[in-house]
């Protein structure tokens, strides 16, 4: 017997004689009787009853209106969507760029090659003219370019069943088909090497600019391609690139995939759109943030951020009209959990090795014992605490649905790594954020470990570092220059909202900044109201914060549903539905102290992560439907 079988035997033998013990079964009864009154109870049955529907919604003329887009873009597939696919198709633009695409897809050694050769040619050009002359670096690139040249090779295909991309897929459950990564006939054309050679020429006299242009060019191209080519693709780079990635980066990315996809809708003549009632929602709101925008103390600069709200809010349409199989959902939440696991990584980095000099975010006063607070690529300890309530979940509902041993062990060490860097951000709001995730996660899906959890409690302060303690029970301390900041921050936006409830003052830290000074308490001077629900009803009014509430309402109503609709107790999807939404509330909890939407790539990550949700609904219902039929 292996000594994993050997330890594995022990465990199941100490897990007999515990089941056996009048502990446990003492602790079984209690959690029945909870269990059951919390199945019978007001809450769950608020929850299950049908208050509005979805179609209701739509059918309405406001849902209508808001509808004449997908209707508009129906229209279009059936009229001019067969000559479009068929344009797009025969186009040679759209086929140089399937060579480019495809040849860099496979690892065609002589396409790079020559890419590489006559880029470093182009810079090289670039550096004479400009008087900075070729350096030897660009010799080096030139000479590994011409010996790429020599080769043709799709390196792409010695991938397939390789050892490496075995281990990659065992550990993430990640399965790549390299039979659908590139087309086999776009590496076979001499034209592809003129194309590579002009590609490459081009992109290295951009080097005239900046010497890093060149790879930027060659680069955004591949992805340019590739989310034309998929829209899924542009998911998939959207939801992994959000946390690491500048602003207007994922701006573009979100816009791209959303043409990516109205291209997709309208040439193929299958596609069809999802409008659900989370969409009207959505659409509501964005109207009035852009009525609250064009009325703002800030006109320009709320423009433009709605924008940016705009962008990242319509890419809620694009997830739930790619994302529509579960290798798909459980793929985009397994990038999203690498992503986190990344971040989460820097910042303890950052903590380890005193990679922060910031410390605005720490009353020092007070809390000597704290020497910094992480943040990562986030900019602030309180957006970091944020964004991993929103992932640290859906990580343990990965872990919670592997089925692989050393899968299950690195998902468990990953979400160990961000439990770690929650508690190094010091966050407070984001701590009992944490607490309403683990409460909800343990209730709904492993409802026994209550019985542990009562057990182990006692004893948690034990364990525990003093600073963290002395940091938790702070929370309400007036004592504590940052409880007392968002107080008085908080007074001075109720005086706000007594004049602006009903038009709000239009969305950004200009147009609060235009207005909070005349309201503001003890000459506290803020950006924002450090509540994500008192800043949305502030910048949009009563309308906008109505219809958020009601949009989360409908989420968490939604996600009831789905999880009922699982077809089994312990069913996997039903773990992630129960995952995605508790990191939703717990993002929600945080927001009652501080305003969550004030980075705004975490405001991307919220949209998205409902989305995700959503597609596991619609999914979870999809599969009910078929177990029906059957």
């Amino acid at each position: 017997m292996g000594e994993m079988g050997y330890f594995e035997t022990l465990w199941m033998y100490i897990w007999g004689l515990i089941k056996q013990s009048f502990v446990y079964k003492l602790l079984t009864k209690i959690y029945g009787s909870i269990s059951g009154a919390w199945q019978r109870g007001l809450i769950t049955n608020f929850f299950r009853r049908e208050h509005f529907s979805a179609e209701t919604l739509k059918n309405s003329l406001a849902g209508r209106v808001l509808g004449c887009p997908f209707t508009f873009l129906s229209w279009l597939q059936r009229t001019i969507g067969g000559a479009l696919s068929e344009k797009i198709a025969t186009s040679r633009v759209v086929r140089a760029a399937n060579i480019y695409l495809h040849n860099l897809l496979a690892l065609n050694t002589r396409f790079i090659g020559i890419l590489t050769l006559f880029a470093a040619l182009g810079a090289s050009a670039a550096g004479i003219v400009s008087g900075s002359g070729i350096s030897a670096l660009l010799c080096a690139v030139a000479v590994v370019g011409a010996l790429f040249m020599l080769i043709d090779v799709n390196l792409t295909a010695y991938l397939r069943g390789s050892r490496l991309i075995k281990a990659f897929s065992h550990l993430t459950g990640i399965d790549m088909d390299f039979n659908k990564v590139f087309a086999q006939r776009y590496t076979k054309p001499a034209s592809r090497l003129w194309l590579a050679g002009i590609l490459g020429a081009a992109a290295g006299l951009s080097a005239f600019v900046s010497p890093l242009l060149p790879l930027l060019v060659l680069g955004g191209l591949f992805g340019l391609f590739v989310v034309l080519r998929a829209p899924l693709a542009g998911v998939y780079f959207t939801i992994f690139l959000a946390p690491l990635a500048p602003t207007m980066v994922m701006v573009g990315l979100s816009l791209l995939s959303l043409f990516s996809l109205l291209i997709k809708g309208v040439c193929d003549r299958k596609f069809r759109w999802k409008f659900d009632g989370m969409g009207f929602l959505i659409l509501g709101m964005l109207i009035m943030y852009l009525i609250a925008s064009v009325f703002s103390f800030a006109m320009l600069n709320s423009l433009s951020i709605f924008l940016v709200y705009m962008a990242f809010m319509l890419f809620y349409f694009v997830v739930i009209n790619t994302v529509k199989t579960r290798k798909q959902l459980f793929d985009a939440l397994a990038l999203f959990v690498l992503s986190g696991a990344l971040v989460c990584l820097y910042g303890v980095a950052q903590y380890v090795f005193g990679w922060d000099t910031a410390s605005a975010w720490m009353d020092e006063e007070m809390f000597t014992d704290i020497k910094m607070r992480v943040y990562s690529t986030l900019e602030n300890p309180n957006v970091l605490g944020e964004y991993i309530l929103l992932v640290i979940p859906v990580c343990v509902g990965l872990l919670w649905e592997r089925s692989k041993k050393l899968s299950k062990a690195m998902y468990l060490a990953l979400a160990g790594l961000m439990f770690l860097t929650l508690i190094l951000t010091f966050s407070r709001g984001c701590w009992i954020g944490f607490i309403i995730v683990a409460g909800i996660y343990v209730t709904f899906v492993c409802g026994k470990l209550w019985g542990l959890a009562l057990i182990a409690l006692p004893f948690v302060p034990m364990v525990i570092p003093e600073s963290i303690i002395n940091r938790f029970v702070s929370v309400g301390d007036m004592t504590d220059s940052s409880t007392s900041y968002r107080v008085y921050i908080w007074f001075g936006t109720f005086g706000m909202l007594k004049d602006f409830w009903a038009s709000g003052i239009g969305p950004g830290t200009k147009a609060f900044q235009s207005v909070y000074p005349f309201y503001s308490y003890s000459g506290i001077v803020a950006p924002h109201s450090h509540n994500m629900f008192l800043q949305i009803f502030v910048e949009s009014g009563i309308v906008g914060i109505s219809i958020f509430l009601v949009l989360l309402f409908m989420f968490f109503k939604k996600m009831v549903g789905g999880y009922q609709a699982t077809s089994k107790k312990g069913s996997k999807l039903g773990a992630m539905i129960v995952a995605i939404a508790a990191g939703v509330a717990g993002f929600c909890v945080q927001g009652m102290f501080d305003n969550c939407f004030y980075n705004y790539r975490v405001f991307l990550i919220f949209w998205y992560v409902l989305a995700l949700g959503m597609a596991a609904v619609n999914l979870a219902k999809a599969e009910q439907k078929a177990v029906k039929k059957a």
